[in-house]
């Protein structure tokens, strides 16, 4: 009976609704501290690297160096700054983690675990809309988010959501009147909005290898769940990834390393330029914050020995410099674009649409580090590599 359980997919599941869960308890039962989200993202992850490493093959190799080098590089930066600094060590491991889950499970097929959990999330999604007060009740965001110290508590909101569940200037596409971002299983919309893209993501890459109903379920239901999140980034990242896909198949997935050396010129020349507005929340004002950042690097701070003043949430690449330095970026952002040399058509598109989707978030966001998301994100890249050399082998032999 344990023989057919989905543990990658249980592993997964947990990931994307352990704080949902947290969350009701802290609102209907029983406080919850810090140490409790810790514990649970602590236990994730070395179970999902337990399960990954049943086996060991010359592709999970490649991914203990990483992480092997990962470990070393904020060890030492842990000696250097006299710190320990446990929340970067995490931000950077789920990445070599997930991925070695994912190349553990080309065997499985992962459609129905995505449909589910797409389904999961998204009557979710529509019981926060259409009851939000009852809704909110049950699953006090702000005050979950209190008792983990993400929010202050004079911080006053209409709804019990997080600090970005309201946008002032309303929904930026088709809005709807007193309907607010919603989050749901996420406790915040910009993860389910980055959720939606990487299961949408998914069905773009695996189309050769899934049905037609369950592709055409998928992409409506993602974007319909990216608009009620008013994700921006998400929403744009899907456009060009499915624009982009019968070309992405056909082009060397190493070229994905210029992908965001490009957006940072383009972020550059735009926070130049001063053509988007540089005040508030919006698009110019999270540019400007990283060109900020990046105008007082020294070699001290590259190095990561010395960390940034200026404010680094809303930026990831912001946050790797001052956390890890200028070494754990390139780790993080060559590793999984160098691991092979060549990988089939379902995997290139993959890449690429990931390299998009962190190369913006680099700039835009740094929840591309919460394993809400990251475990799907780096789980499916592990996937869809070894997924579609599974299949492409059994074609050819049959």
């Amino acid at each position: 009976m344990i023989r057919h359980v989905n543990i990658p997919a249980l592993i997964l599941s947990s990931c994307v609704l352990f704080n949902f869960i947290l969350c009701f308890v802290h609102t209907n039962v029983m406080p919850v501290s810090t140490s409790w989200i810790m514990l649970c993202e602590l236990g994730l992850v070395g179970i999902a690297f337990l399960c990954g490493m049943k086996s060991i093959d010359k592709s999970k190799i490649y991914w203990l160096y990483v992480l092997g080098a990962q470990s070393f590089i904020v060890l030492l930066l842990c000696l250097v700054k006299e710190d320990l600094l446990i929340k970067p060590l995490r931000d950077l491991i789920l990445m070599p983690v997930f991925v070695i889950l994912g190349l553990s499970a080309a065997k499985i097929n992962m459609t129905r675990f995505v449909v589910v959990i797409l389904s999961t999330v998204g009557a979710a999604a529509i019981w926060e809309m259409l009851a939000p007060q009852q809704f909110l009740q049950i699953f006090n965001f702000r005050d979950y988010y209190i008792a983990k110290g993400t929010l202050d508590e004079d911080f006053i909101l209409p709804l019990n959501t997080f600090a970005s569940g309201v946008r002032p200037q309303g929904r930026f596409l088709f809005d709807l009147p007193d309907v607010h971002r919603i989050s749901s299983v996420f406790l915040e919309p910009v993860s389910l909005g980055f959720f939606s893209f990487m299961i949408a993501l998914y069905a773009i890459s695996i189309s050769k290898y899934i049905s037609r109903a369950a592709r055409i379920f998928i992409l409506l239901s993602s974007t319909f769940l990216i608009w009620l999140s008013d994700a921006r980034m998400a929403l744009g990242c899907l456009i060009l990834s499915f624009l982009f896909a019968p070309l992405f198949k056909r082009v060397d997935h190493r070229f994905s390393v210029l992908v965001f050396p490009a957006i940072l010129v383009l972020s550059f020349l735009l926070n130049e330029m001063g053509v988007l507005n540089k005040e508030g929340e919006g698009l110019g004002a999270r540019l400007h914050s990283t060109m900020t950042l990046l105008s007082e690097t020294t070699w001290e701070k590259l190095a990561g020995i010395k960390g940034y003043e200026y404010f680094t949430a809303d930026s990831a690449f912001g946050e790797l410099l001052h956390n890890v330095g200028f070494i754990g970026f390139l780790l993080f952002w060559l590793a999984p674009i160098f691991f092979m040399r060549a990988v089939h058509s379902s995997a290139r598109i993959y890449i690429f649409g990931l390299s998009i989707y962190v190369g913006c978030a680099f700039m835009l966001s740094a929840a591309i580090f919460t394993i809400k998301t990251a475990a799907l994100l780096w789980f499916f890249y592990g996937y869809i590599i070894a997924r579609s050399r599974l299949m492409e082998e059994r074609s050819q032999s049959a």
